[in-house]
């Protein structure tokens, strides 16, 4: 267990993620006990290989103190760290966001400073963090209060992964067809606020394609219909047993021009393992099925740290992918997750996860793809983080407009967000969608008056 005191909470929040990133064994095993108490100056450390006292100084912002008190516990536990040290003392899913919010106010060459001294973030991170700000910038800037993008959610699947913690549904053609009517009265209602098009659409989930062509392209058609053509138009195919001739074709004529096709690995026995209920001949016969059909901007998806998984299955993997020469390919970095199978039976995972994701980025790097957005997430395997590389000119402008947080995307259908950005004041608003099918269906209408509320303001 982990356990941290402090009388100011959100401290306490950001230190216990601090040491669970650095102690995962510990979240459930073991102790490491930490008391903050800011009235004596004082940070107290109790636990099974080491006890302490540290003199803490002055702060005079909750920014301060969330930023020295952390800095605290680096220096006192760098020498017991489970994982290798990349991010220093970043908590948060987006390295690149505080990247960026640097270097508002700073040089280059002070914003690496801050990230190296303060931060205590790695050459090699500050690096890839750069790297991909400067390919970011290209599609974010000049900012415009008056863009927006559309994110529409279809929450169902044909089985459930075991590392997935997604609210997704099983097939049941009834509620797909309560879904997407409901769907389509949000969508059409909402247009009205919103006289030109939307920079890039994403309909993900879930598994968009796994719902009857028909309902897919009824939603298809009252975006192109009601709000126009984007210059990105992204659908997760996802599952390639959700793939075939008619829907990729239904999905080019309805202006399509980015879809993802996502083995996650390319070893059948792992397919079997975390219940992806599909082969491995159905990812190659998907995939070459789409470019006959005339799609040049494929993504492809792999998960480093799935079970049984070792150094040479995931090269495997990443050998297969670059054989097929997608434009896209995103490395995710298991995070065990409440509320998916992997977490709950405490299933034993890969351990060398730092190896293998040097080893997928030097192997992407030859072939000529570069990173191009990435997060992070809580519990991730090693520390590690989830990269989206592509090559030239092809990088996903929905992908980073939505990880950056400087433009505003729509969100429609059950757990999606909509999220407002006021350039002005660089400031991001967000409304959450009811994440449940039954509040969805009957109550919708409640969030939709607050985004209308918002909506008059801008010039969408």
């Amino acid at each position: 267990m982990i356990n941290v005191v402090c009388e100011i909470l959100t401290v306490a929040h950001e230190a216990y993620e601090f040491l669970r990133l650095k102690f995962p064994s510990y979240e459930k095993e073991g102790n490491i006990f930490v008391n903050i108490d800011f009235d004596k100056n004082i940070l107290e450390i109790s636990c099974d290989f080491l006890k302490k006292k540290v003199f803490i100084a002055k702060c005079e912002t909750l920014k301060d103190k969330k930023v020295l008190i952390k800095q605290i516990l680096f220096e006192n536990f760098e020498n017991y760290f489970e994982v290798k040290n990349k991010w220093g003392i970043l908590t948060g899913i987006r390295p690149t966001k505080l990247a960026f919010k640097l270097l508002e106010k700073n040089s280059r060459t002070e914003a690496e400073n801050i990230l190296k001294n303060t931060y205590l973030v790695s050459d090699e991170s500050i690096k890839l963090i750069m790297n991909i700000v400067d390919l970011e910038s290209k599609i974010i800037y000049p900012l415009n209060k008056n863009s927006y993008s559309i994110y529409v959610h279809i929450p169902f699947c044909p089985s459930k992964c075991s590392y997935c913690s997604f609210q997704t549904l099983k097939l049941n053609k009834d509620v797909i067809k309560k879904y997407v009517d409901k769907l389509i009265c949000d969508l059409i209602n909402e247009s009205k606020y919103f006289k030109n098009p939307p920079r890039s659409i994403y309909i993900g989930g879930g598994t968009p394609t796994s719902i009857d062509i028909y309902y897919l392209e009824s939603i298809l058609k009252t975006i192109l219909k009601y709000y126009g053509i984007a210059d990105e138009f992204t659908v997760e195919c996802g599952r390639p047993d959700t793939i075939n001739f008619d829907v990729l074709n239904m999905l080019k004529y309805n202006k399509v021009n980015r879809i993802s096709i996502n083995p996650q690995s390319m070893r059948e026995k792992t397919l079997d393992l975390i219940g992806r209920n599909h082969t491995i001949s159905e990812i190659y016969n998907s995939y070459n099925l789409a470019r006959k059909v005339g799609f040049n901007s494929i993504n492809m998806d792999l998960i480093i740290g799935l079970p049984q998984e070792k150094y040479n299955d995931v090269e495997y993997s990443i050998d297969k992918i670059l054989e097929l020469n997608p434009e896209n390919i995103t490395v995710h970095t298991l995070a065990i997750k409440n509320g998916s199978e992997i977490y709950d039976k405490n299933i034993k995972l890969s351990s060398n996860i730092d190896s293998i994701i040097e080893m997928t980025k030097d192997k992407l790097k030859i072939k000529g793809y570069n990173p191009y957005y990435m997060y992070r997430q809580k519990r991730m395997l090693g520390n590690g983080e989830n990269i989206g590389y592509s090559k030239n000119g092809f990088e996903s402008i929905y992908n980073i407009l939505i990880m950056e947080e400087k433009h505003s995307i729509i969100g429609f259908g059950m757990s999606s967000s909509t999220k407002i950005y006021y350039p002005d004041e660089n400031k991001l608003k967000t409304i959450m969608n009811f994440r449940n099918m039954k509040d969805y269906l009957s109550r919708e209408d409640e969030i939709f008056t607050v985004k209308k509320k918002i909506y008059e303001k801008f010039d969408f």
